[in-house]
């Protein structure tokens, strides 16, 4: 990966405003999807090889046990657990590692073939205690926005076949088209346009359609603020702003005297992709209208003006 000098920083302070912007125009220049890709090694290495990653993801099912004991222990009618997928109960990272050497970011077509070849392994401590809730009176369901089917015009849900046959083979039980719900299932129309947030699914869950069994809901469990509330904000400061906002709720359920319910937020740590990264961005500055539309170089640029930096004098 090509980098700037270490010198770099230090001479700017004394450069001409202008010069400084023809920097930063530089840092655009030359830099391919392959190189931004490598900026992401030691978050994939950590995943893959670090202790701390496990006893992280250890620690939030603990705390889950917990909080499906606590429910238990309060009598809750039907207690149920919405879980994500990807990077939550099954590690995708070896689909990353693979994007390290080519020159392409991540792209539906390759996506498909990983979850079509079924190898995910479970996530430290998933499979325990997703089996732990369905084996003694709750229901997990897995709510994840994978799509259903490679092909949109097919009848074949070829990815929803290869996700249940995933899960199943790590070892999950209570696994089944009624709880697996993926994108595009109990989406409703809101102005024209198809809305598949997860809260319809979450809704399901809650009013019988998904199983025919109406659930309380006691924990939400992922890898991204999303996964909790799709309303958290979309630039990282309106995401930390929400954290902040909503702090008693992460690992802590609350059932109240009045008889609502407050699921916990339990998240499990994912350093190499997620909206977090996209929060980094801000399309506008270029004339763009997506993080997506940006460069990779415009991408580097903003990655690097995102740093709370200190520099040797």
């Amino acid at each position: 990966m090509s980098k700037l000098s270490s010198q770099f920083f230090p001479v700017t302070a004394l450069l001409p405003v202008v010069l400084v912007s023809q920097l930063q125009q530089d840092t655009q220049k030359g830099i391919s999807n392959q190189q931004l890709n490598e900026q992401s090694m030691l978050a994939v290495n950590w995943v893959q090889q670090s202790g701390e990653y496990r006893a992280l993801t250890y620690q939030a099912f603990n705390i889950a046990k917990l909080t499906f004991d606590k429910a238990k222990s309060k009598k809750i009618s039907r207690p149920a657990i919405i879980i994500d997928i990807d990077e939550t109960v099954l590690d995708n990272s070896p689909y990353q590692a693979g994007l390290l050497d080519i020159n392409d970011g991540f792209e539906p077509t390759t996506w498909n073939q990983w979850i079509k070849e079924a190898k995910a392994k479970a996530i430290p401590g998933a499979v325990e205690f997703v089996n732990y809730v369905n084996n003694n009176g709750g229901q997990v369901f897995f709510i994840s926005n994978r799509d259903k089917k490679s092909v949109k015009t097919s009848k074949n849900n070829d990815l929803e076949i290869t996700t249940i046959n995933n899960l199943k083979s790590v070892g999950f039980t209570g696994v089944n088209e009624q709880t697996v719900l993926l994108k595009g299932e109990f989406s409703k129309m809101i102005n024209g346009k198809e809305n598949t947030s997860k809260q319809w699914r979450v809704d399901a869950v809650k009013n019988g359609s998904a199983n025919r069994i109406k659930y309380t809901v006691i924990a939400l469990i992922g890898d991204n603020l999303n996964d909790f509330d799709e309303t958290a904000g979309k630039n990282n400061q309106q995401r930390r702003d929400y954290v902040d906002k909503n702090r008693n709720f992460y690992g802590v359920f609350d059932a109240l005297p009045n008889g609502m319910i407050k699921p916990a937020y339990i998240a499990i740590p994912n350093p190499m992709y997620g909206n977090w990264e996209t929060g980094m961005y801000n399309p506008q500055a270029f004339n763009k209208q997506s993080p997506f539309d940006m460069t990779p170089g415009q991408k580097n640029q903003q990655r690097k003006e995102s740093l709370n930096r200190w520099l040797p004098h």
